[in-house]
């Protein structure tokens, strides 16, 4: 036995304690303390090396923890020691710190129901990259990694929707040196608890100092490209902590502490997400009935199509997916457990006496465990998270991310991420436990899956039938029994009904349910109302129901709801006769002392007043089935309603199940407006305009030149964000397409809460509109594809599309014109919701600000049928073009006074920056070393800028070696061709600090360029393949090896 137990135990509270020092810690603590637990049970003390400490995991011990009375967030020793790199951060900061109360009061907003919804969008570009990277190992027949590549996809999501910072994870062919070095810097401040007093740990200690080092300067990276590019916006994480002011005392988060904010945040908003997603699919591949309930759950959500546009709503309804995330935290909690903090002195289970300041750590993954979870606790059963077990249980038996006010502040952006990609990649893909896989955890204070390798077949639409066809229902409940019984009801409310919505709450996420509710009410007919409680504090109106939403604050009203609730404390009786009202209450169960007690208040207090129930009260809990909760809710409110107040000459009336968002009338007269503004863009001017290549050329690339407005500056390499236009050869197909008048003016009129893209309540014309603000050459989802049959009155072409192949290349456009019964078969409302708003397009400006300020230049390749690179090779001078400068990441920047060589690599445009560099070479007349390794097909065809670049390299800015496709000149036909030849003259650079700049395609040329420099190291250093990708890892940590690259 490794693990060596004393025979003493304390006199005074008959605790086991349990010596390991001679054993020490092993590689996997957690494992080894639940191991102990076993032994010796739910509570026992530690010995390690002079050093005591008590655990404890049974539910009624737990219970009384839970207490925020008696106990507080501990900082156990581990996290002391991350402390080290994440300082003040929330996860990490004292109780009494200042920081502490303000950054959580100033960033709990970013975590309310409204920011949820727009990071929705981020989160789903990068679940789409997870589907692109495992399509691509699923078609070479390779397994994929599970926990890296969720580790890559949870990092590139809080980095996109936190902080509009983009890692590009899956563009590279290792993890993000940001993971490694986290990685390092966790496991370092586990190990460090099992350090004896006479060891050396000086190197583990100089490697942490640099890894610590390196996560610094990438935040300040995350910071510095935030603070210049001038957004003042407070509508994600790092806005907030920027720019948003403490609602009490004006005051906001110093530099220092907004370093470790973002810090602990890039950890733990990725860390154990990652290895949740990581045991959730271990768990399904090992129970082949839970997986194929998951799929039929996505596969009725999302029907046939293997690639589905989920909704922020999607999400909510996938309840039965949230069991099977709730099941693999429970059984495998990724942050394993917590520790708590005497407030003062007392006795812990009626026998366990603590001295104020004491720390206790809660054992979560055998908390897990206790006998509250039934026989089995080791069994997988996502049946243990319904409703109704949920309720039946104690919520103090499940703590995955913490209790009380130091919960994980993020746990609503964990579960919708995680919920939204494993639906996803159970629809798309069956799953092939080829290696046999036996669950080993790796451990880094957080927990994976170790060696966790999954074959992947993409799922097919008779393998969805069949799914669908062969199991019983899943048990997460339904949202639509109360449709499902009772005689039919009326389809619309009687003309002049009203209902009140009244909504208490600090971060919005009352307000939003409160207004969802009136949008679907005013669908029924009723005239709706919305406000804050307190703007009906005193009477309540008899004539119309009233709907509260409310929440508690620390077991106290909203801001919004005080008064409000102070007058139904102390109204006289009858204050309230005769008001019909319903009460939706949100609240948390991790707060069990306080859980839903100021809706239980407000719906008791009517009732004692006089007021009438239309229904139930619900509770929707934070921690558990939020969203379906709500839509249970909003469901048997439509049906009271629709009993009470329904019009009996509706019933049977048809409805459409989902009312348009606008309605469209044709007017006359009116200019394009707005559109400028709601993308921060402004006015620029071509004053150039020239081919770089040769005519005939087939890959044509043209060079722009816009003069920028006043007061807009720019730096080398950045970029520039360009609204395009659609040509007016497309416009024009889309008009006869559809059947309309490019003249006419239309005026849209929002229906509730519509889309923002388009502009509303003003005119516009079917050309502006269709030229400006849709996007006309974007491939069809399968939602829309069915829109397209559902509306198309010919019953062959209907069944064309029903049918159509998953693999279509057709646009929206092109099917509509392949499909001539939709001419004038669509109305206006449905073409608006067919076709997706004109996004804008980034360019690398390709001159420096040091030869001239007033100019960006630009050399774009033109994509075939592509609207952005289409419309600028489209300009002359004297067009305009709505664009904005967008700064790029600092490592990128090349300072022309830099004493170190210099390596820059490109292919076609992506010489863009690099043009920009050589240019403030020359001014600054720099002749360090720099060379300039360029790849084009030939140099009479497309040798981009080359009698300027010979020029620079006439002057001793740069070092030209030019890599031509169609003759192998100079050493290759490709750029990292030309490297390996020129290999003897490089290693001398690189030894001597050189820096290495790539940009262009990153399918094929990055790709290539690594592995030539991998090749290189590995043959000047008789190194080992692995010893030199370690090589290239560590240049790209230190800045030394930077890539600008773009799908290709």
């Amino acid at each position: 036995m490794i693990l060596i137990p004393t025979d003493a135990h304390s006199a005074a509270d008959a605790v086991p304690l349990v010596d390991i020092s001679g054993a020490g810690l092993t590689e996997t603590p957690v494992q080894q303390a639940m191991e102990l637990a076993r032994v010796h049970g739910p509570v026992f003390r530690r010995r390690l090396n002079e050093h005591e400490h008590l655990f404890v995991s049974s539910l009624d011990l737990v219970t009384e923890l839970a207490d925020e009375t008696r106990f507080s967030k501990g900082i156990s020793k581990t996290l002391d020691h991350v402390r080290e790199f994440a300082g003040d951060g929330l996860f990490t900061a004292y109780n009494d710190e200042p920081n502490w109360a303000k950054a959580h009061d100033i960033l709990m907003p970013a975590f309310a129901l409204g920011s949820m919804r727009t990071y929705h969008p981020a989160m789903l570009r990068v679940a789409r990259r997870v589907m692109d990277s495992w399509d691509r190992q699923a078609a070479r027949g390779a397994a994929v990694d599970v926990a890296d590549d969720m580790t890559r996809m949870t990092l590139d999501t809080i980095g996109l929707a936190g902080f509009g910072f983009d890692f590009d994870s899956f563009g590279r062919s290792t993890p993000h040196p940001f993971v490694e070095a986290m990685v390092r810097c966790l496991e370092w401040s586990m190990k460090r608890l099992g350090r004896t007093p006479d060891g050396d740990y000086s190197e583990q200690d100089q490697e942490f100092e640099r890894d610590s080092g390196y996560l610094a300067s990438v935040v300040d990276e995350v910071i510095a490209a935030r603070t210049k590019s001038g957004d003042t916006s407070v509508d994600d994480l790092l806005g907030l902590m920027l720019g948003a002011a403490h609602p009490e005392d004006g005051t906001t988060l110093d530099a220092a502490n907004i370093r470790n904010q973002v810090i602990t945040f890039l950890i733990a908003g990725h860390e154990t997400t990652s290895g949740t997603l990581s045991f959730a699919l271990y768990h399904l591949l090992k129970d082949p009935t839970a997986l194929r309930l998951a799929q039929r759950e996505a596969d009725e959500l999302w029907g046939d199509t293997p690639d589905p546009d989920p909704t922020f709503e999607d999400i909510g309804k996938l309840r039965f997916t949230r069991q099977v995330l709730s099941e693999a935290l429970r059984l495998w909690p990724t942050a394993a457990a917590f520790t708590r903090q005497a407030r003062e002195d007392t006795l812990l289970g009626g026998r366990v006496p603590l001295g104020a300041g004491d720390l206790v750590t809660v054992l979560t993954s055998m908390l897990h465990r206790d006998p509250a979870w039934g026989d089995n606790p080791e069994l997988f059963d996502p049946a243990r998270f319904t409703s109704e077990a949920e309720a039946a249980r104690s919520p103090h038996a499940y703590k995955p991310f913490g209790t009380g006010e130091r919960a994980c502040i993020g746990r609503q952006f964990a579960l919708h991420e995680a919920t939204m990609l494993l639906a996803l990649l159970v629809h798309r893909y069956r799953f092939v436990d080829s290696a046999n896989y036996q669950l080993r955890i790796k451990e880094t204070l957080t927990l994976k899956p170790h060696g966790f390798a999954l074959s992947l077949i993409p799922r097919t639409p008779a393998d969805r039938a069949l799914n669908g066809a062969a199991l019983p229902a899943a048990s997460a409940g339904t949202t639509s029994e109360a449709a499902e019984s009772g005689p039919e009801l009326p389809s619309r409310v009687r003309q002049g009904t009203g209902l009140l919505l009244l909504h208490g709450t600090n971060y919005g996420t009352c307000r939003e349910f409160a207004e969802r509710l009136a949008a679907e009410a005013t669908a029924l007919g009723l005239a709706t109302e919305t406000a804050p409680l307190d703007a009906h504090a005193g009477a309540l109106p008899k004539d119309r129901p009233v709907v509260i939403v409310a929440a508690s604050y620390n077991g106290q009203p909203t801001d919004d709801a005080a008064r409000f609730v102070r007058w139904i404390e102390d109204a006289e009786p009858g204050a309230a006769d005769g008001v019909p009202y319903a009460v939706l209450g949100v609240g948390d169960r991790n707060w069990a002392a306080t859980y839903q007690r100021v809706p239980t208040l407000i719906d008791d207090r009517l009732a004692a007043l006089g007021a009438e129930r239309l229904l139930p009260r619900a509770e929707a809990d934070a921690s558990g089935e939020l969203m379906g909760t709500v839509r249970e809710f909003a469901e048997h409110l439509r049906v009271a309603l629709l009993e009470r107040y329904g019009d009996p000459e509706t019933v049977g009336a048809t409805v459409p199940p989902t009312e348009s968002a606008y309605t469209v009338t044709e007017i006359t007269g009116g200019p394009r407006e707005a559109l400028a503004a709601r993308h921060g863009l402004m006015e620029m001017t071509v004053t150039e305009a020239r081919d770089l290549t040769s005519p005939g050329h087939p890959r044509p690339k043209r060079f722009l030149r816009l003069a920028l407005p006043d007061g807009v500056t720019y730096r080398t390499a950045d970029h520039l964000t360009v609204l395009p236009a659609n040509d007016p050869a497309v416009v024009a197909r889309a008009a006869a397409a559809l059947g309309v008048d490019l003249d006419t003016v239309l005026g849209i009129h929002a229906q509730g809460a519509a889309p923002a893209a388009l502009p509303v309540d003003r005119p516009l014309s079917v050309r502006e509109l269709l030229a400006h603000y849709v996007e006309l050459g974007a491939r069809p989802t399968r939602d829309q594809i069915a829109l397209l049959a559902a509306h198309n009155p010919c019953p062959p072409e209907r069944a064309a599309l029903e049918h159509l192949a998953a693999d279509d290349p057709r646009p929206l456009l092109g099917l509509i014109e392949d499909h001539p019964a939709l001419r004038g078969a669509l109305d206006w409302p449905t073409v608006l919701e067919l076709l997706p708003p004109l996004r804008p397009r980034q360019y690398s400006v390709s001159s420096s600000p040091a030869r001239d300020p007033r100019h960006a230049d630009l050399m774009v390749a033109l994509n075939p049928g592509g609207t952005g690179s289409g419309h600028l090779h489209s300009l002359r001078p004297g067009d305009t073009v709505l664009a904005r400068v967008q700064p790029c990441r600092e490592a990128f920047r090349i300072p022309p006074e830099a004493s170190q060589p210099v390596i820059m690599i490109a292919a076609g445009t992506g010489l863009a920056p690099f043009r920009g560099a050589v240019r403030d070479r020359l001014t600054a007349r720099q002749t360090t070393t720099a060379i300039l390794y360029f790849g084009c097909d030939a140099p009479e065809a497309d040798f981009l800028h080359a009698d300027e670049l010979r020029a620079a390299e006439r002057a001793g800015a740069l070092s030209l070696r030019p890599a031509f496709s169609a003759s192998a000149e100079g050493g290759g036909r490709f750029v990292q061709h030309r490297i390996a030849a020129e290999a003897d003259e490089l290693w001398p650079l690189l030894e001597a600090g050189a820096r290495v700049y790539v940009c262009g395609d990153g399918n094929r040329m990055a790709p290539g360029v690594r592995a030539a420099f991998r090749d290189l190291y590995a043959q000047r250093a008789g190194a080992s393949a692995e010893d030199a990708e370690a090589w290239l890892n560590r240049l790209t940590a230190e800045g030394r090896y930077v890539e600008d690259v773009y799908a290709g």
